[in-house]
C-alpha cells in the first residue's frame, strides 16, 4: 500500500499544489478501492502526493466543501458497491463539525474497518470546537483514529500560505505524509 518517497513524487507535489483545480477525484472508486479519502480544498491540493503514496486509493476532494456535504459523498461512493477498508475524512475547514454530523457520517461506516479524522488549523471560531468533536469521536468509537494536523502545525506559520489554514508545498507535503503514516499503521 505505501511507496517510497522519491524527488520525483515531490516535484510532481509542488507542480500539482501549484496548479490545483477545483476538485480532485483521482482514482475511480470500484473493487479494488482499499482506501477512501474524502476532504476538501487542503485535501486537492495535497491529492497527487496522496495518489502517488498509496495504492488502491480513491480521493473525492472538492474547494469549499463543508463537513456535512461528506456524508452525501460517502454514500454516493458506497452506492458504487464496494467498500473500503480505510475512510480518510479531511473535512471541517469550512464551518467546522459537529458531534451530529460525526455521528450521521459514521452511521454509513458499517463494514470499514478504520475511519481517520483529519483535524484542522484555521484561524476560525470552529477550530476548537471541530477539533474537540473528532477527538470525541475517537473515544466513542473503537474504529476512529485522529490525524493530529492542529498540533503537527502548531507554531509553523511557514506552513501555510497568508490566510493561516491553506498549506503551501511544505505544508501540504507534511499533511499527507502524516496521512500515509496513519493509512499504513
Amino acid at each position: 500500500m505505501f511507496r517510497g518517497f522519491t524527488p520525483v513524487v515531490a516535484l510532481a507535489a509542488v507542480l500539482f499544489v501549484s496548479g490545483c483545480s477545483e476538485s480532485q477525484s483521482s482514482v475511480e472508486y470500484d473493487e479494488s478501492t482499499t482506501v477512501l479519502a474524502i476532504g476538501d480544498s487542503i485535501m486537492v491540493a495535497a491529492s497527487g502526493s496522496l495518489a502517488a503514496l498509496v495504492d488502491g486509493v480513491a480521493i473525492d476532494a472538492e474547494v469549499g466543501r463543508p463537513f456535512g456535504d461528506g456524508v452525501a459523498v460517502l454514500e454516493r461512493q458506497l452506492a458504487q458497491g464496494a467498500t473500503p477498508d480505510i475512510l480518510v475524512v479531511a473535512l471541517g475547514t469550512n464551518a467546522g463539525t459537529s458531534t451530529g454530523q460525526i455521528d450521521e457520517l459514521m452511521e454509513l461506516t458499517d463494514g470499514i474497518d478504520e475511519v481517520i479524522f483529519v483535524n484542522v488549523r484555521v484561524p476560525r471560531d470552529w477550530e476548537s470546537s471541530t477539533n474537540g468533536a473528532l477527538a470525541d469521536a475517537a473515544g466513542r468509537y473503537d474504529n476512529v483514529r485522529i490525524v493530529d494536523w492542529h498540533g503537527a502545525s502548531s507554531d509553523s506559520d511557514h506552513l501555510f500560505r497568508s490566510d493561516g489554514y491553506h498549506p503551501n508545498a511544505t505544508g501540504s507535503q507534511l499533511w499527507t505524509n502524516l496521512m500515509v503514516i496513519e493509512i499504513k499503521r
